[in-house]
């Protein structure tokens, strides 16, 4: 794992090669935006989704920038519009050789945005995906003091696919270290 900050740059970049594949020759890419969405009360919106937890978000399309994607799929999986400010505060690039199997080199670069919202899910205005509506779809909020706890226990009792989970706490970890302790 290398962790790069540049001089000047808020964002940090958290780089997972394990294999060390030339980053240069990859079959794929896919890119995802996500968002740690916290109301006045110091809670985070979480989403149930396919057996697991995440972050509200998903996959950027090309067409779009990051924050117009973010907004896109925050509407999409909460019903609540969002002003966001350009700029992630982390990315999350990891390289696979051989992912899921397929034969595939495929990088999966994760940026994640700090929003500020008070609104909460509008059911009447989300849209869903066919695979969200056929699965346990659901957000809910967590103190963010109880984030760290409810991520921990998730992975040890397998409510959260293992790697998403890591991730998350990768996640909090920055969050807190760069916001929370001012």
């Amino acid at each position: 794992m290398y962790i790069i900050r540049r001089k000047g740059d808020n964002m940090k970049r958290i780089i997972i090669n394990e294999e060390n594949i030339d980053t240069n020759k990859m079959d794929e890419t896919v890119i995802r935006v996500k968002a740690l969405m916290i109301n006045k009360k110091e809670e985070l919106l979480v989403v149930h989704n396919n057996y697991t937890y995440q972050f509200p978000g998903g996959h950027w399309r090309e067409e779009e920038s990051l924050e117009e994607s973010l907004s896109r799929e925050i509407k999409e999986e909460t019903g609540i519009s969002i002003d966001i400010e350009p700029g992630p505060f982390m990315v999350i690039e990891e390289y696979y050789s051989n992912y899921l199997e397929t034969g595939n080199t495929r990088c999966n670069k994760m940026y994640y945005y700090i929003v500020h919202s008070n609104e909460g899910p509008k059911v009447e205005e989300m849209s869903l995906s066919e695979l969200e509506k056929k699965t346990d779809f659901n957000l809910f909020y967590i103190p963010i003091k109880d984030m760290e706890v409810f991520l921990k226990e998730s992975i040890n009792n397998n409510s959260i696919e293992k790697i998403i989970g890591e991730e998350m706490l990768t996640v909090m970890k920055e969050y807190q270290e760069k916001y929370r302790r001012r």
